[in-house]
């Protein structure tokens, strides 16, 4: 570890005359946890990405809460509560929509802590100070702790210095902190891409190096890995360094491959960027974004590879639903996708081949799907990107204009199909 002696590293105190935060931006249920936790005696703070968006002038979408207080304490404090995890010990408080996670600090004793043979944390339910659990977290910018009552931050690592220089840094050595935990090569990636962050080459080599412990990940966290990764606003960006670290095969192996395909490859990846494009815009103006959509653009070009370009109204449902089966299971073991979202995204691929049906008496009736939006959503894209559809995109934006009109008049301006 670069910090060898931290038990004599006093933390500089970042004084509320010394940075630029919102009081207003500090969320009252965040808020509420530290102030119950405080009254029963404990210390709490808001720790991590919450200080770090603060900082930058963010509203923060999570709020994480630390402290000296035990998961079964805190509980106890916090009734409401409730424990979960196994391999890290947590508490989620709930409110409404609004969920608190609270984390007990963490011991950095490394004797204490239990690993495989490869270095990757097993288990770590052993509890520390404060300093401690500073020093055990993966970067300095997410190792700040805000006292929520005077907005003083405790920064034992120099997290505050590296933010203002928009630098990303290991605690201690990459290669270490990678092994002990491979997510961290993504969350590196996603730091980079969504805070424009520089970091030493030391640390980019290694993101590349141990991406292949990822494997080792259930597959269920890679798939909320994911979603951090192309939902918040920077997805162009992390697409292009997950391919540019040769990391992408280990999230999303199908994808990965189908756009190293020499032949259609560059339009894969302009068909994905213009979509990423439009969801890095939504985020911007505070849309929604959905798992299903996302995963529907960047599943397609292996869905293309098996049965080609879905184009004409005579395309086979029934062969399109066997080959979504065969990718969606390949891709099961790398990022589990839930069931419900799985079913969004085979709605969404076989809606490609209804929408263009428009020659139906009962095309009209799509128009009431739930899954219509995002599948017309996505035959625009297409069309954008220069797939012939027969102007069937246009089609469809006149028939949510004039949906109220019969569809007898509107049935004479369907396009014909060859």
């Amino acid at each position: 570890m670069v910090f060898k002696n931290q038990k004599k590293i006093n933390p500089e105190i970042i004084q509320i005359s010394q940075h630029n935060i919102d009081p207003e931006l500090i969320d009252k249920d965040a808020k509420e946890v530290i102030n119950s936790l405080e009254l029963a005696g404990f210390d709490a703070f808001v720790v991590g990405g919450g200080v770090r968006d603060l900082l930058l002038g963010k509203k923060p979408k999570d709020f994480d809460v630390a402290t000296n207080a035990t998961p079964e304490e805190i509980k106890k404090t916090l009734p409401r509560s409730r424990i979960i995890g196994r391999r890290f010990k947590l508490v989620h408080f709930r409110r409404g929509r609004n969920l608190i996670e609270i984390a007990t600090f963490r011991s950095s004793d490394k004797k204490r802590v239990s690993k495989n043979h490869q270095g990757r944390v097993l288990r770590d339910n052993v509890y520390g100070n404060i300093r401690e659990d500073a020093f055990r977290r993966d970067f300095k910018i997410n190792a700040l702790y805000l006292n929520v009552n005077n907005l003083e931050i405790i920064d034992y690592t120099g997290g505050f210095k590296d933010l203002k220089e928009r630098k990303l840094t290991c605690i201690g050595d990459s290669d270490v902190r990678f092994r002990e935990d491979p997510v961290r090569t993504i969350r590196a990636i996603r730091f980079m891409a969504a805070l424009d962050l520089k970091c030493e080459e030391s640390l980019k080599s290694n993101i590349s190096k141990f991406a292949h412990l990822l494997e080792g990940v259930p597959s269920a966290r890679r798939y909320e890995e994911v979603l951090k990764l192309f939902l918040t606003g920077s997805a162009v960006k992390v697409l292009n360094q997950l391919i540019s670290y040769d990391v992408l095969r280990y999230l999303l192996p199908g994808t990965a491959k189908s756009l190293k395909d020499k032949e259609s490859g560059h339009q894969s990846l302009k068909f994905i960027n213009l979509s990423l494009n439009n969801s890095d815009e939504r985020v911007k103006n505070d849309l929604p974004l959905t798992p299903a959509f996302l995963f529907s653009v960047l599943l397609w070009p292996s869905l293309v590879k098996r049965i080609g370009e879905v184009q004409s109204h005579k395309s086979k449902i029934p062969a399109l639903r066997t080959a979504a089966n065969l990718i969606l299971k390949q891709q099961y073991s790398h990022c589990f996708i839930p069931n419900r979202i799985e079913n969004m995204i085979k709605e969404i691929w076989e809606m490609q081949i209804r929408l263009l049906r428009t020659d139906s008496s009962k095309a009209l009736d799509l128009l009431t799907n739930p899954r219509f939006r995002a599948a017309y959503d996505f035959l625009l894209l297409r069309e954008k990107l220069g797939v012939n559809l027969n102007k069937a995109g246009d089609w469809w934006t006149k028939a949510q204009a004039e949906n109220g009109v019969t569809k007898k008049k509107f049935s004479k301006q369907r396009p014909k199909y060859r």
